[in-house]
């Protein structure tokens, strides 16, 4: 085998934004109707999932600036350059908590969703230590390679979401869709809320941006990946709540689930449909779970840098399935949700854009001083 393998290539621009798409379009995307439903009326959620695209747009651009300064250096190498080691080290404490967190909260995902419609005699804990061990095996490999997964994976899971969209437009009723513009203002923040904690992710490019081919197009590839998320999201917002109207899609778990299960071809040449929809969904949140984990890994090489990788995976493992089993019930996991989502707004997005203006600070400061001492 040559040395320089096609999985060690650089990445072009177009597939780094389906890494980020896929990154963005996990677990969300099954529970995001019902969290947009519980706090908007009819099809008025078409807003909060609009206004949280642009928030993400805009947030998107900022941390991929930061990543583009970085240069050929790590996010986590950039820092120490500005605000010193001491900092550099709480902030990737941090952004460890955040990424182990959200492997973590994926993994107890699929497994409570797997359990509920696939393995109903399997205990949760198994399907989760089954769903770690193989998270584990992809990421001890290449990284590059793992990347590449995505590129593999997604245009299945775009394929999935354009049949369930055709075949699920024979049950649509326009009238659940009326009537319009009722929601309150507040609901519809809350709802925007929502769709923003579904829409974190895109703040993996800090880290993989040093495996694009032209580094420089990293603000058009997130901005790409988050693009396609929230035509995804929009699209199965409306199908839901038109064939379940609001009120349905409000009382149902898993409404992209059941929507799946609705779906009938003609002649019922294929039936359970909704088995070929999760094993296509279980490798997008497969691709999540495990780019999570590897920016743990990755964090953890920082801070402690002679732990090999291979025993720094054996640490971080066992630590990622105490955490997935850590909630005893439903509310209790929603709560990790929200934790996650917010360590992921601070650690993920507020401490870069921090480094950005810090960083433009400090730049213009040199100038000034270069000028004065000439």
């Amino acid at each position: 085998m040559r040395i320089n393998s096609f999985g060690e290539k650089p990445l072009s621009s177009l597939e780094m934004s389906m890494t980020i798409a896929s990154m963005l379009i996990g677990v969300g995307i099954l529970t995001l109707p019902r969290a947009v439903a519980t706090y908007t009326r009819s099809f008025d959620g078409w807003m909060s999932i609009l206004l949280a695209g642009c928030v993400a747009l805009l947030a998107g651009v900022l941390v991929s600036k930061v990543a583009i300064r970085a240069g050929n250096k790590t996010f986590l190498d950039y820092s120490v350059t500005l605000v010193g080691k001491p900092v550099t080290y709480i902030i990737a404490a941090l952004q460890f908590s955040y990424f182990l967190g959200f492997c973590s909260y994926e993994t107890r995902a699929i497994a409570n969703i797997s359990k509920q419609y696939l393995f109903d005699r399997t205990p949760v804990e198994y399907i989760s230590l089954a769903f770690i061990l193989v998270v584990v095996y992809g990421v001890s490999g290449s990284r590059s390679g793992l990347l590449r997964l995505n590129v593999l994976f997604l245009p299945s899971v775009l394929l999935m979401v354009i049949t369930v969209v055709c075949f699920g437009y024979r049950w649509f009723e326009f009238t659940n869709l009326q009537p319009f513009f009722i929601t309150p203002p507040i609901g519809i923040m809350q709802g925007m809320r929502e769709v923003i904690y579904s829409l974190l992710g895109f703040e993996i490019i800090l880290y993989y941006i040093v495996f694009m081919e032209r580094p420089e197009k990293a603000t058009t590839s997130v901005l790409s990946g988050i693009t396609v998320s929230v035509v995804i999201y929009l699209v199965i917002y409306q199908l839901v709540v038109g064939i379940f109207s609001n009120i349905g899609a409000m009382n149902i778990v898993y409404p992209t689930i059941e929507l799946a299960k609705e779906i009938q071809f003609p002649g019922n040449f294929f039936e359970r449909f909704e088995s070929l929809f999760f094993v296509i969904w279980i490798m997008t949140v497969f691709n999540t779970a495990a780019m999570g984990f590897d920016l743990a890994n990755e964090c953890m090489s920082f801070l402690f840098k002679k732990l090999s990788k291979r025993y720094r995976l054996l640490i971080i493992a066992p630590v990622s399935y105490l955490v997935c089993m850590a909630p005893g019930d439903m509310a209790e996991f929603s709560t990790l949700g929200t934790m996650i989502s917010y360590m992921a707004m601070l650690s993920g997005i507020l401490l870069p854009i921090s480094l950005l203006m810090f960083g433009g600070k400090k730049k213009k400061e040199e100038k000034v001083n270069d000028k004065s001492s000439a």
